[in-house]
């Protein structure tokens, strides 16, 4: 099994990449510069205080990554044994992409933390893409797919799914889902952090099987309220919303009713 990986050039993403190179025989990384800036507040019109909270809200993030992810995130260097290139904003799905792949011998491209895959990677790749989706399809699709549950006072719906990729929007057939285990002290940044390890003893777990046949993939199943959030939909205010629900006991209400609900959302172990 030859790899090719594409992900984004921020901390979890390189540590995916380093893991990925670690357990597989990954031959050609692409880091894309996705230009998307979330933790920008301007023109949000954000009073002083609530700009405030969002601005540490990303400033934890950034030392939660270096926390869970710091000691394996450089990023790997173009070499004989795996090349490795930066994309630019717009030249991920490309010929150019396409060529450098094709290059090197890919037959299994990993995806995570990009912006959309489109023609022609998506025709060339066909049936061999995978991607980790921060999120639990069907139920939570698209963009901060882990954002939301809790922003919904659902941390059940926190997850990653491998998943093949097709036309649509994290809608591909699934190979496995994985979720954390939350804490009473859990905050939305160590959750995340323990979401993306767990994602990804995932792939490591089951890619193998799934490449040799082993382990086949599930088309994903109708749910009542499927939720699909792109990137228009944030705003920096929704940062404040939920640091007021932690603030009044969000998790500890989960942790109470998490036997209860632990049944109802289907999921591929």
């Amino acid at each position: 099994m030859r790899i090719g990986i594409l992900t984004s050039t921020e901390t979890r993403h390189r540590h995916f990449a380093q893991v990925m190179r670690a357990c597989f025989d990954v031959v050609a990384i692409g880091y894309e510069e996705t230009g998307y800036a979330p933790a920008s507040v301007v023109g949000a019109g954000l009073a002083q205080d609530e700009a405030a909270i969002v601005a540490e809200h990303f400033a934890e993030r950034v030392r939660q990554e270096k926390a869970f992810f710091g000691s394996l995130s450089d990023f790997v260097l173009d070499g004989d044994s795996c090349r490795a290139v930066s994309l630019k904003p717009g030249e991920l799905n490309s010929d150019h992409t396409v060529a450098f792949l094709e290059a090197t011998g890919v037959d299994t491209v990993l995806i995570y933390g990009t912006n959309l895959i489109r023609s022609p990677l998506l025709e060339r790749f066909a049936g061999r893409m995978v991607n980790m989706h921060l999120g639990l399809s069907p139920y939570y699709r698209g963009t901060a797919t882990n954002f939301y549950p809790l922003l919904n006072e659902e941390p059940e719906y926190v997850g990653a799914t491998i998943h093949l990729i097709d036309p649509g929007i994290d809608s591909g057939q699934i190979i496995a889902h994985a979720r954390p285990v939350i804490e009473p002290d859990d905050r939305p940044h160590t959750i995340g952090c323990k979401t993306i390890l767990a994602g990804i003893d995932k792939i490591v777990s089951v890619l193998p099987d799934w490449h040799r046949g082993d382990r086949k993939s599930v088309p994903q199943w109708p749910v009542r309220n499927p939720k699909l959030y792109l990137r228009k939909d944030y705003h920096p205010r929704q940062v404040v919303a939920l640091y007021e629900k932690l603030d009044r006991g969000l998790i500890a209400d989960y942790l109470e009713r998490a036997p209860r609900v632990a049944g109802l959302v289907k999921l591929i172990d």
